[in-house]
């Protein structure tokens, strides 16, 4: 078992008047599936998130706490509370904002179905004593 507070891994990014902290809590090594990472994402308020800094990914964005508004470019500008999830498919660029109050999200990215039905088979390796 492995326990860490997470902040040796953390980084701070400065996004409009509030910032963001980005955690890493797992990445693809670790993990037997097609998930690319799992990070928990902490918006101080007025914190807006333009560039995540993967490409290729489809995402799942699970709000902890807080509010978020989501703006992407084909529609108007729509609230994700939390206990909420918003799917975002690979290409699509949200972008993300919170108000006068922070939010903590949770971010699982996984690799699309196409790129994902072209990798062998991954299975744990089971040991036996």
């Amino acid at each position: 078992m492995i326990i860490s507070s997470a902040v040796a891994h953390a980084e701070a990014l400065h996004a409009g008047a509030g910032s963001v902290l980005r955690r890493c809590l797992a990445r693809r090594g670790m993990l037997h599936s097609e998930c690319e990472a799992v990070d928990q994402i902490v918006l101080e308020p007025h914190a807006r998130i333009d560039h995540r800094g993967r490409t290729g990914v489809d995402e799942a964005w699970f709000v902890l706490s807080g509010t978020v508004t989501v703006d992407e470019c084909d529609s108007a500008p729509w609230s994700l509370h939390a206990g909420q999830l918003m799917l975002s498919p690979a290409g699509a660029r949200p972008h993300l904002t919170t108000g006068d109050l922070p939010a903590t999200l949770l971010l699982l990215a996984t690799l699309p179905d196409r790129y994902a039905a072209q990798l062998p088979p991954r299975v744990p390796e089971l040991h036996h004593d």
